[in-house]
């Protein structure tokens, strides 16, 4: 892309952020969700505000839009390896064997019981005469315990455990995008610190060019020492950035390594090549409002806590219902054990039991409002996330754009504060000028060029929290947990 044709692109992309400023229309369809307190817009009031040149990403990579396949490896790498998501996914595991649990009170349990017991007993208890006995037999039985869930109470129990296996499931999606994002700004501070070194040891080089100028100049008299010290403190100046550049840079390497889950050594080795800074211009079409903001992990997570609350309130207004249960057993005793299985050895018990508490201290009724509040409270925090998910949004939409027209305007002033080195030299070196307005064209220039470096990457680094703030390109289906 040309530096007009650029402008061109950026100018149009920050005339129809402005024009529209992401600003919700009140207006839409009405959103399936009941826990809204105000409804989502069905539509951007701009929709082509979300899409330039590129469309939405595959799936849920939107970093593609980058084209950067260095920040791809990475990001796959962080994916496998990252111990954030690592536990995040062994979350939810452990929600689905506590699904798996709730369920087993579905079943019965059945247990044995083999032994021999010998017993003696005191015959003193009979009459002061009597004779202790000594009995002993062989013993084999078989028990069941089953509730029978009649009025629901499992099946509350296994619907909460579903739900909170769904906010899991939600929760790791969000570790996801948050890993994605940092791996992507982590790489771009890392590119945009390599080109500001750059910029630091092109100027570097160019101020010595210019303290031999002066010091020349100081020899044969034609100037004061004033200009060779003037010189000297601009070439040191410049020079004394580089080590802390090249500090910064390290430590980008060793958090991209924590990040990606590896020691450094495993990094790919293409990490350590000069790469260019991609493009800013290039926004992927992300969808509507109504799908976008509702299926951010964040606030699916805050959705699906919901109905794990809801679940809670079920289980609490179940404790008012009766248990029915069942309890039997079937064994066989016998003092010799060739006659266990005889007929007569053999007995048995069954137990239908239906319990019912009537009254507790209303500790029931307790319960259930503890319940309900913690249901009203998620539902709280479901629109503050809401509301905070749209705010995130506009602001990252609002900083995309100023940094867009900060990027047009400091390009002009970097190509001309290059004319004014240039010219402020000649004129130096033919004595119609001081060397102060060398000076100070040269610190303009590399003040004004890596001032272009950071908002290239500021650039890019507020699409990257519009892509997080929108959730990535995540469809509801993402986070669906079916056991």
């Amino acid at each position: 892309m040309t530096h007009k044709s650029s402008l061109c692109t950026a100018g149009a992309a920050v005339g129809l952020i402005l024009w529209s400023g992401l600003s919700l229309s009140a207006s839409g369809r009405e959103q399936s969700s009941p826990y809204l307190k105000y409804p989502l817009p069905a539509q951007w009031s701009q929709d082509s505000i979300m899409s330039t040149e590129k469309g939405a990403p595959s799936g849920d990579a939107w970093w593609h839009t980058f084209d950067d396949r260095l920040l791809d490896s990475l990001i796959a790498l962080g994916e496998r390896n990252n111990y954030d998501v690592s536990m995040a996914a062994r979350r939810i595991e452990m929600s689905r064997t506590a699904i798996r649990q709730a369920q087993s009170a579905y079943y019965p349990q059945i247990g044995i019981d083999l032994g021999w017991t010998r017993e003696r007993q005191s015959g003193r208890i009979a009459g002061p005469d009597g004779a202790a006995t000594v009995t002993s037999w062989f013993g084999a039985s078989a028990s069941m315990s089953w509730e029978i869930d009649v009025f629901g109470k499992i099946r509350a129990q296994v619907n909460k455990s579903k739900q909170t296996a769904r906010v899991t499931a939600a929760e790791y999606r969000g570790a996801m995008l948050t890993l994605q994002a940092e791996i992507a700004t982590s790489y771009i501070s890392l590119l945009v610190d390599r080109a500001q070194l750059a910029v630091a040891q092109e100027h570097s080089k160019n101020q010595l060019h210019i303290l031999d100028i002066t010091e020349t100049r100081h020899r044969t008299g034609l100037v004061s020492g004033l200009d060779v010290a003037q010189a000297k403190t601009l070439y040191y100046s410049t020079v004394s950035s580089i080590p802390l550049l090249e500090a910064s840079i390290e430590a980008l390497y060793n958090s991209l390594a924590v990040l990606c889950g590896v020691p450094r050594s495993e990094l790919p080795a293409s990490i350590y090549e000069e790469h260019p800074i991609p493009s800013h211009y290039d926004l992927a079409a992300m969808g509507a409002p109504v799908d976008v903001i509702r299926n951010r992990p964040d606030v699916v997570q805050a959705e699906r806590s919901i109905d794990v609350a809801a679940a809670g309130l079920g289980i609490a207004r179940s404790a008012y219902l009766p248990s029915l249960s069942v309890s039997a057993s079937a064994g066989t005793q016998a003092h010799r054990f060739g006659d266990l299985f005889s007929r007569q050895s053999f007995g048995y018990t069954i137990a239908p039991t239906l319990s019912w508490t009537l009254f507790d201290g209303l500790s029931r009724h307790a319960a259930t409002v503890e319940a309900r509040e913690a249901m009203r409270l998620q539902v709280d925090n479901y629109n503050l996330t809401v509301q905070t998910a749209i705010e995130e949004v506009n602001n990252a939409m609002a900083r995309y754009a100023a940094t867009l027209q900060y990027i047009d305007r400091t390009e002009k002033v970097v190509e001309n504060s290059s004319d004014a080195v240039r010219l402020s030299l000649d004129q130096y070196k033919q004595g119609l000028c001081d060397f102060y307005n060398v000076v100070e064209a040269q610190l303009t220039y590399l003040t004004y060029q890596n001032s272009l470096a950071a908002g290239r990457g500021q650039a890019l680094t507020s699409l990257i929290d519009l892509y997080k703030a929108l959730g990535g390109s995540y469809t509801v289906n993402s986070y669906d947990y079916e056991n």
